[in-house]
């Protein structure tokens, strides 16, 4: 009996050590826009739970986790997320890119036959909109043609007519 007790903690403790889940230095902006630094709890194999909640560690050591409609943004490793509406909920978008034209990607569920599968999404605003243009691949020049009309030659440097996100 001591030999299974004394196995089983092995085993759970040998679990804990080699876990993805890590506390990163990161911050979170509460509804009334304060800036809080602390902690983000994080697991890099499940990157959807980075667009559907937050577990944050304030200073003072309280653990808390945030779904989107009960904060306004957070961040963490040079990542950035803020809230808007997605389909009419909160939804956390991470930024991609910033300046006069904002890029932004967001991760939804999408029900396929019968399996749940998550499926990402790129979205583009003018850095002064609060609605957020869906990115079609096929169309990502015009669209953004529209958006870029006095800056063309960013859109013309782009012979490419496969969609990259990293290239857009």
């Amino acid at each position: 009996m001591k030999k299974l007790v004394l196995t089983s903690a092995l085993l759970l403790s040998f679990c804990a050590a080699f876990s993805q889940i890590t506390l990163v230095k990161g911050y979170m902006i509460n509804m009334t826009g304060d800036t809080l630094k602390g902690e983000i709890k994080m697991n890099p194999k499940k990157e959807f739970d980075n667009f559907t909640r937050v577990s944050f560690k304030d200073a003072s050591g309280v653990q808390k986790n945030y779904k989107p409609e009960k904060i306004k943004g957070y961040g963490f490793d040079n990542k950035h997320f803020i809230v808007s509406k997605l389909d009419g909920e909160p939804t956390f978008y991470k930024i991609l890119s910033r300046g006069n034209v904002m890029l932004y990607e967001v991760m939804v569920e999408v029900q396929q036959m019968n399996e749940i599968t998550t499926k990402t999404e790129y979205y583009f605003a003018k850095n002064s909109e609060t609605e957020y243009t869906k990115l079609k691949e096929n169309k990502f020049k015009k669209q953004f043609g529209e958006v870029m009309k006095d800056n063309p030659e960013i859109l013309n440097n782009s012979e490419d007519k496969d969609f990259e996100i990293a290239k857009v």
